[in-house]
């Protein structure tokens, strides 16, 4: 059994829109997860993000800028993707690292800081004139290891050299409002031949709780009973990711899952600079999802990644007895190969190290007969083609 979840670890905090602004919850304003904000800079409509684990007393968001009211002993933490100067009134200085911006706030005493974004890029050691309390902060990519990592399937899979794992863009993701979600539901397609829980992210991440005990360390979200249930289509429109960061503790590393058995997992830190961590994978932040101490105290961790491609796959292992007859019950349906590669290759067997049989095309669809470890066992007229790698084909 399994699931997994994402930032929602703590307060919910609740947003009230007026006019022209809006503002969270009277009281401390905490943000358990990265928290997308739009800001419009120079005419253009901008996001920006509230970095998880960002705390404060409540933030006003304007047109252009954000006012945040905060007090010694809260931490708020303002991102820029795009390495937008983060100017402020209160003379804080900001990072510019590997393509993006931050500000960090802290302050000796209550008071209003307003951030207000220049769209024009920043250089590294951008910022204020060196304000009291202020600090500055950076993405920076971290994780712990374990044993050696499942091979990554390669880009030999498809005509596209840089595609080593579907993205949500290629499985048709526009946005959550889209599928009817938002940000931090949990869902699960139950009934279907994978019923177990998910979290999911404004990016179009999704995670998996890898085991009913981890589920149980989020008391907040409501237990089994506040699981949305979803489409297997709208399921696996979202990517499932495998990256996690330590949220309670704020430990800026970040650690790749490696599935070892049905509801076992070991961690790794993947140890790499953020700027690098991007270079080998521009996605590689928006995969990375909070967990907490009591999850994060459960895993076993092996020896440190120390390369963004060494991560596995995350996908789910069924292991014999241990799951329920109608999970290893033979399935079925229809599969639709993604319109972002130019051709797909079609194996022997379930493994990139099989011989490939022949090569399909974007857009084609087949029944499927068979999934194992995150391949398709597919059909042509009731005749068996072969297997391909599950993310580059959407269900049907």
């Amino acid at each position: 059994m399994q699931f997994l979840p994402w930032p929602w670890l703590f307060v919910v905090v609740f947003l009230f829109s007026s006019s022209f602004n809006y503002a969270f919850a009277v009281g401390d304003a905490y943000f358990p997860q990265d928290t997308t904000v739009n800001l419009t800079i120079d005419g253009v409509s901008t996001n920006y993000t509230i970095v998880a684990e960002s705390e404060a007393n409540q933030i006003t968001v304007n047109t252009s800028s954000i006012t945040v009211n905060i007090s010694n002993g809260q931490t708020f933490k303002f991102r820029s993707y795009d390495a937008d100067k983060l100017t402020n009134d209160a003379g804080l200085t900001y990072s510019c690292s590997g393509g993006e911006s931050q500000l960090t706030v802290t302050v000796s005493s209550t008071k209003d800081v307003v951030i207000s974004p220049d769209a024009s890029a920043c250089t590294s050691g951008g910022g204020g004139g060196g304000g009291a309390g202020g600090g500055v902060g950076g993405s920076t990519s971290t994780t712990t290891a374990t044993p050696t990592p499942t091979p990554v399937p390669t880009s030999t899979e498809t005509s596209s050299p840089a595609l080593t794992g579907a993205t949500p863009v290629s499985r048709g993701f526009v946005t959550l409002v889209a599928l009817n979600l938002k940000e931090g539901d949990v869902v699960s397609a139950a009934g279907s031949d994978d019923p177990d829980v998910y979290i999911v992210n404004s990016w179009g991440y999704k995670r998996l709780f890898l085991n009913p005990v981890i589920f149980g360390f989020y008391g907040h979200l409501g237990g089994f009973s506040k699981v949305k249930n979803t489409k297997a289509l709208t399921r696996d429109t979202l990517v499932t990711s495998g990256l996690f960061r330590n949220c309670e503790t704020n430990d800026p590393k970040v650690y790749g899952v490696e599935t070892t058995g049905e509801d076992t997992g070991i961690l790794h830190w993947v140890n790499t600079t953020g700027a690098q961590a991007v270079a080998d994978d521009p996605e590689f932040f928006k995969k990375v999802f909070c967990i907490n101490n009591n999850e994060f105290g459960w895993y076993k961790q092996g020896t440190a990644y120390t390369s963004v491609n060494q991560i596995p796959m995350y996908n789910r292992k069924v292991m014999g007895l241990s799951v329920s007859p109608s999970v290893m019950a033979v399935v079925s349906g229809k599969v639709k190969v993604v319109d972002s590669v130019a051709w797909l290759n079609v194996r022997n067997s379930n493994s990139t190290s099989s011989s490939i049989v022949t090569k399909v095309l974007p857009g084609e669809e087949f029944v499927f007969v068979d999934l194992k470890d995150g391949w398709y066992k597919i059909q042509k007229d009731g005749q068996d083609l072969g297997w391909v790698l599950g993310e580059y084909v959407v269900r049907l």
